[in-house]
């Protein structure tokens, strides 16, 4: 019975795996293209003030597209890990903080 499990719980795993990559390329893909946009309007408008943070935008935008494909949640999932225990008193007052700050956000 163990065995159906485990078989299953991969199954489901690789699904939503598959499923985040799928996500993050789409997530990478549609900010590239922004700044894409973005770098051609700023090239259309040469010697502008508006053309320079354009340009600027632009390589904010392919940087945080290179950062979504980079980033992998297994990792951040074990150094949270390693920081809750490493630190749990100052883990457990972090959480509280943020408890409080989206209790107080949701309320409003």
């Amino acid at each position: 019975m163990n065995e159906v499990n485990d078989v299953a719980s991969s199954g489901t795993q690789r699904r939503s795996e598959s499923g985040l990559e799928s996500l993050k390329e789409t997530v990478a893909g549609k900010l590239h293209a922004a700044a894409d946009a973005i770098q051609d309007r700023a090239k259309q408008n040469p010697g502008r003030p508006v053309s320079s943070y354009g340009s600027q935008a632009a390589g904010l935008l392919d940087g945080a597209a290179d950062y979504v494909r980079q980033f992998d949640p297994a990792q951040v999932k074990s150094e949270i890990r390693n920081q809750v225990r490493h630190n749990p008193g100052k883990s457990l007052l972090i959480a509280g903080a943020l408890g409080l700050l989206v209790g107080v956000l949701v309320r409003r």
